[in-house]
């Protein structure tokens, strides 16, 4: 008996430090990601700080985008596009949202779609934006389509011009979260992997719902490193809240984008396990006059970080067109 407590204890003393080792330190911020986040600001929501990048290209302003990013990452998703932006739009708009990127993440909150639907629209209200386009994906997609059924309520204070969704669980039935988002919601379990979640094993997941390109290390290290700010690693199975969110409000949500009269375009990148086919043809056959671009089968859950050239092309032809049918 007293041989076993002793391997116990020794095994207690190997396990804590190999914890802590995993956990500890943070990689340091690489010069990429330290300029996007010295581009931005802070605007205080409730008793929060939530970081957004109001990026002014031209001036007057006149052509703005909102990108809303996905989970667990944030606006810095984006950064590949950025350059292509500038060719089009005269602002662009990058919000974190509440418990990801560089913005606050409390322990212990109620984390909600509809709570992140109030920060969008109070940040836009801020900077006086009345008008915009929305370019979303994953979790930002069903923000968006908060947002529309609120715009259909007559409760949207500016004007939506078009909207394009990317790889995003906005059909329910057709949802498929991985292993580990599903496990992140079991109380005892999600508190282990909240311990043992490390850099390797973030990246490892991470690139399961890439399709044939993979994550650099260098690429690991940047995403690890935004989502390990202000321990944001430990609330994964708080913001995963929103997966229930879906079913529970799926009526409200997927009539939000059957009913709206404002231009949608869905860019898919069909190796994806998340949202794996059939999705797109789920979507064609739920929305009205669909707009879809499928990518291609090499392209996953990230279409605007694996081929951002691509997903670029493909928004800048929809609103065109958009703009062709007098519909801008």
């Amino acid at each position: 008996m007293e041989k076993w407590t002793v391997i116990s204890s020794i095994a207690v003393v190997f396990l804590s430090a190999w914890l802590g080792w995993m956990n500890y330190p943070p990689p340091p911020i690489s010069p990429i990601v330290y300029q996007w986040k010295s581009w931005g600001n802070y605007h205080r929501f409730d008793k929060f700080n939530v970081f957004y990048m109001n990026k002014i290209i031209n001036e007057p302003v006149s052509n703005t985008l909102l990108c809303l990013h996905g989970f667990p990452t944030s606006s810095f998703d984006y950064f590949k596009l950025l350059p292509h932006f500038r060719k089009i739009f005269d602002r662009v708009l990058f919000i974190d949202f509440l418990g990801m990127g560089f913005s606050d993440k409390p322990a212990d909150h109620r984390y909600s779609i509809f709570e992140q639907s109030d920060i969008v629209e109070e940040i836009i209200k801020h900077l006086g934006i009345t008008q915009l386009h929305i370019l979303a994906h994953d979790y930002g997609d069903t923000v968006t389509q908060e947002i529309l059924a609120r715009f259909k309520e007559g409760k949207i204070p500016f004007q939506i011009k078009t909207v394009t969704l990317m790889n995003g669980g906005i059909i329910p039935g057709a949802y498929s979260p991985l292993i580990v988002q599903r496990a992140l919601r079991w109380p005892i379990i999600s508190s282990f992997l909240n311990k043992i979640v490390n850099r390797h094993f973030f990246g490892s997941v991470l690139n399961r719902v890439f399709g044939d390109s993979s994550l650099t290390h260098t690429e690991i290290s940047d995403f690890w490193h935004i989502v390990r700010e202000k321990n944001g690693y430990k609330i994964f199975g708080d913001l995963l809240a929103y997966m229930e969110e879906r079913h529970d409000y799926e009526e409200r949500w997927v009539t939000a984008l059957k009913s709206t009269k404002i231009p949608i375009q869905l860019i898919y990148g069909p190796a994806d396990p998340v949202n794996p086919p059939p999705f797109d043809t789920m979507y064609q056959s739920l929305i009205p006059n669909p707009y879809l671009d499928r990518l291609s089968d090499s392209i996953g859950h990230y279409p605007h970080y694996e081929a951002p050239e691509e997903v670029f092309r493909r928004l800048d032809q929809f609103l065109q067109k958009m703009n062709t049918t007098g519909r801008l």
